[in-house]
């Protein structure tokens, strides 16, 4: 008996038990069958797939697929003008397959592309989730899977997603998505961030779209023809003594997670994205050990993992947090807080609201907190270092800055000690707060 192993556009196999007793002639059908589909094709259409294999497949007159052996489903579709696609056929229902697209080789490698077939089929299995891409946040589910394995500003991507990109528009259906919603998420970022801010977020997240009209999951990008405004000067806010210590005491009256966030960014000193993503696993004893993957590298030089020694403020606090899952600050527990304007009015209300009880009066306008972002508490820290006699070389340590000079080459001290002392003088300006 012959059973079905295969089905294509080119090729139909089924089981043939039964023709071959309606035709009594077994030997005519199967020489038949040598003449459809030979030994040598089977094998072409069957295989382990690696880049060399997939790099030599060459067009014919009709197109073709290739089954990869490795992951079942995964095929790379090859046309007749040479243009290789992958597909993944994922199972939808008992009784129905779906086909998917999931990028050209060799823009997606065959490593990449099984990656992004198991993500597919595992997405597809989800009890109530569409099998068609639907929405903005199905698709950078899509392009995460597609593209993360292969760039090295992924995190930047990523953080530009969550922290902005993902309570906009992941909830937009893909055939109603517009200019008009780039416009207003970069107005959204301008309003409660800066104006440079609102420009990387646009110039991370519009490569996606860009992808996804290369894919053809859409007929064309939207944010084709989306600018950034014009970028504005440097921000130079710096929060005064008072502003500081306001800011501390509300953080610690704020609950778990965005608290002791705020605090963590205070004693820290450490970008917003790596405070907020911070694992259990990057603490080691009194070191916090950002990895290389989410520090921003040079034109000329790779990251290195950062070292943040813990101040023994900083440290207990950590200690204090609860264990739910892999991130210190979550609210699902498998995926690290997305703190945003929401969280920073709150802080910015309970600050101007303790100060009108301690005057016993409104506040006049130039009294109030106002005008201030997460990242001023990051040029604020680097402020109150220095100002506290740290070097300003040893700040930039502590703040994961790149040494772009030409000694950097040479200099590989990791300046341990130095940068301890620096963040427990930073940890100094909220000791006596109470």
């Amino acid at each position: 008996m012959i059973s079905s192993v295969y089905s294509s556009h080119d090729f139909l196999l089924f089981d043939i038990q039964a023709i071959l007793y309606v035709h009594g002639s077994q030997s005519i059908l199967m020489n038949s069958w040598a003449r459809t589909i030979s030994h040598k094709e089977r094998t072409r259409l069957a295989t382990r797939l690696n880049e060399k294999k997939a790099a030599d497949l060459r067009p014919k007159a009709e197109g073709y697929e290739v089954r990869d052996e490795v992951v079942p489903g995964l095929v790379l579709r090859v046309g007749k003008k040479g243009i290789k696609v992958w597909d993944v056929v994922v199972q939808t229902s008992p009784k129905s397959r779906q086909r998917i697209r999931l990028g050209t080789f060799p823009t997606l490698s065959v490593k990449d592309a099984r990656k992004a077939a198991e993500v597919a089929k595992e997405t597809a299995s989800r009890p109530g989730r569409s099998r068609e891409l639907r929405t903005v946040g199905e698709l950078f589910e899509r392009y995460a899977a597609a593209r993360a394995p292969q760039m090295r500003a992924w995190h930047d991507v990523q953080s530009a997603w969550k922290v902005w990109g993902e309570a906009r528009l992941a909830h937009i259906r893909l055939t109603d998505l517009s200019v008009h919603h780039g416009l207003d998420l970069r107005d959204h970022v301008a309003l409660h961030s800066s104006p440079l801010r609102a420009a990387s977020v646009i110039r991370y997240l519009r490569p996606m779209f860009a992808w996804a009209a290369d894919e053809r999951i859409i007929d064309v990008s939207p944010w084709a023809t989306l600018k950034a405004r014009e970028k504005a000067e440097a921000r130079e806010r710096v929060l005064s003594p008072a502003e500081w210590k306001g800011v501390w005491q509300a953080a610690v009256q704020e609950p778990y997670p965005f608290g002791p966030f705020v605090q963590a960014l205070m004693l820290s000193g450490q970008r917003l994205s790596n405070v907020a993503e911070m694992r259990w696993d990057e603490i080691h004893g009194d070191v916090w050990v950002i990895p290389r993957e989410k520090i921003k590298a040079t034109r000329t030089e790779k990251a290195a993992a950062h070292e943040v020694p813990l101040s023994g403020v900083l440290r207990a606090l950590i200690a204090e947090q609860p264990r739910l899952g892999p991130f210190v600050l979550t609210t699902r527990g498998d995926r690290p807080i997305s703190p945003g304007s929401r969280q920073k009015d709150r802080i910015e209300a309970a600050v101007n609201s303790a100060a009108t009880l301690t005057k016993g009066r409104p506040l006049e306008p130039r009294e109030t907190l106002s005008n201030w972002r997460f990242h001023d508490l990051r040029r604020t820290a680097a402020t109150l270092m220095t100002g506290g006699g740290v070097s300003r070389f040893i700040v930039e340590r502590v703040l994961g800055h790149a040494d772009r000079g030409v000694t950097a080459i040479y200099d590989r001290n990791l300046y341990r000690e130095e940068k301890r002392t620096a963040l427990e003088v930073l940890a100094a300006t909220v000791a006596s707060v109470d």
